[in-house]
């Protein structure tokens, strides 16, 4: 296992739809872990490695229009530094 550290994207998805994409996440196979932390703004986050970040953002542009998935910012977290954040 290597130590690679996590990249959070954050993204906007409509509330009703929600179940749906991550049901279709966990098709995935680990590509990302869902982290919904503001439902009332319809913000998620996806908890993935630098090294599958563009299969990620290429799954996400493949959904259909539906889906309404916005791409609303990326950083990095290091789990090991509590402050470490750094834009991606």
């Amino acid at each position: 296992m290597t130590d690679e550290p996590t990249l959070i994207i954050e993204i906007e998805l409509p509330v009703k739809l929600s179940f749906r994409f991550q049901m279709l996440l966990e098709g995935e196979d680990g590509l990302a872990v869902v982290r919904c932390y503001d439902p009332e703004h319809k913000k998620q986050q996806l908890w993935t490695t630098p090294s599958q970040r563009d299969e990620l953002l290429g799954w996400l542009r493949s959904l259909p229009a539906v889906f309404q998935v916005k791409v609303l910012d990326q950083w990095l977290w290091d789990s090991r530094e509590s402050d470490s954040r750094s834009r991606a």
